[in-house]
């Protein structure tokens, strides 16, 4: 077998069997329009954050700096404050805010946008009246915001980076033609027309990222250097509708075998939900794997990245990820020699992850299947339900 990455990133094609010649049964996805347009409800909703806990997302960019001190002197008001404790209060998370704040100047998103929590936010109370209080909150701290002198130093920044992404645009459409060629998605199920690669927010984490998809729109919150992420985030767009096809097709028992065999890791992030996961281990396992021509971690993989580790970096992980740090103090680990102690321990309660490993193994037999006219989402639909 060719190395995946060859294929997807130097354009040298796998081998192919007579059989390639047929013509598709599916009409496939065309290269979407890429753009760079900037999204200021969700730029306002990350400082509002960043109001709220100036330890949210970056605390080293020199603007995450000057945000936390200009908060300091300029605090959120306390009508600003109660609205958004009501609305967590309602059962409104981060996610939920961020999709409401892509309304701000985009009226014409609401219907999709309300139709998207009905769909997977059923817990939301009142969701319309929720849309609108967040509407009002964004619309009031804009008005105090725009007028500062840090505004002008983000819209400044967010200029530049808009422009560096322009340069990269023949790049970038490279690597999302490459993705389509693989994946092969089908138009009828993937929607996908316009792809908006956000300006990059200094006060988001460089190695998170988000994925919006409005109808037809997929809007992509990505740093510009994380070029692995816009390649994750895409794909989501991709992924998403093909699990939810496959999730209906699922049986009760098999979705909780799903929750069972996937990472204890992949959980504390998306929870136990089988369909989050399903997405989740998707896009990682071909982004983080397949893409790079490598296979799944083993112990032993694991095992030798620690060797490998000084306790200064270890400390550094520990202060920079929270998630890592209330594993280890779960199984009493606060230094290197603790860890190294127990190794096999930690994978197995963390690291352990059976979901990929048959994900893995469904992306190399579909990288040999014979019939290459087959696409992703017709060989997933046909073989991922023997697997589980």
């Amino acid at each position: 077998m060719k190395n995946p990455e060859k294929y997807l990133f130097t354009g040298e094609k796998i081998e192919v069997s007579e059989n390639s010649e047929k013509e598709p049964n599916f009409e496939s996805m065309k290269t979407p329009d890429i753009v760079v347009e900037e999204e200021h409800g969700a730029q306002l909703f990350s400082l509002i954050l960043k109001a709220q806990n100036p330890e949210w997302g970056e605390t080293e960019h020199p603007l995450a700096k000057e945000t936390d001190e200009y908060f300091k002197e300029n605090p959120l008001s306390s009508d600003i404050k109660e609205s958004l404790q009501k609305l967590q209060e309602n059962g409104v998370d981060e996610e939920t805010l961020y999709n409401a704040a892509l309304v701000y100047e985009h009226p014409e998103r609401i219907e999709k946008i309300l139709k998207m929590a009905e769909k997977y936010k059923p817990h939301v109370k009142n969701p319309r009246e929720a849309l609108q209080t967040i509407l009002d909150v964004l619309k009031s701290f804009d008005q105090s915001f725009s007028s500062s002198l840090l505004e002008d130093k983000f819209r400044e920044w967010t200029e530049q980076d808009k422009d560096n992404r322009l340069e990269n645009l023949k790049e970038t459409r490279k690597r999302i033609e490459m993705l389509i060629d693989f994946f092969k998605p089908d138009s009828a199920t993937t929607l996908v027309r316009k792809v908006n690669f956000v300006p990059t927010d200094p006060l988001y984490k460089k190695n998170s990222g988000r994925s919006f998809s409005l109808g037809d729109e997929q809007v992509i919150i990505s740093h510009i250097e994380n070029i692995d992420n816009q390649d994750h985030e895409f794909l989501h767009g991709i992924v998403n509708p093909i699990v939810e096809k496959l999730s209906r097709r699922l049986t009760d028992e098999q979705r909780e075998k799903i929750s069972q065999l996937a990472s204890n890791k992949l959980k504390q992030d998306y929870g136990e939900g089988h369909f989050s996961l399903l997405c989740e281990e998707f896009v990682r396992t071909f982004n983080d794997v397949v893409k790079k021509g490598e296979k799944p971690q083993t112990f032993e993989d694991f095992e030798q990245k620690t060797a490998e580790l000084s306790e200064a970096e270890f400390q550094q992980y520990l202060l920079e990820s929270e998630r890592l740090r209330v594993r280890c103090e779960g199984l009493g680990i606060t230094t290197l020699g603790d860890f190294k102690d127990r190794p096999r321990e930690y994978f197995e309660k963390f690291e352990k992850n059976q979901l990929r490993d048959i994900i893995f193994e469904l992306y190399q037999e579909y990288l040999i299947r014979s019939d290459k006219t087959e696409n992703f989402e017709q060989f997933v639909l046909k073989k991922f339900m023997g697997k589980i």
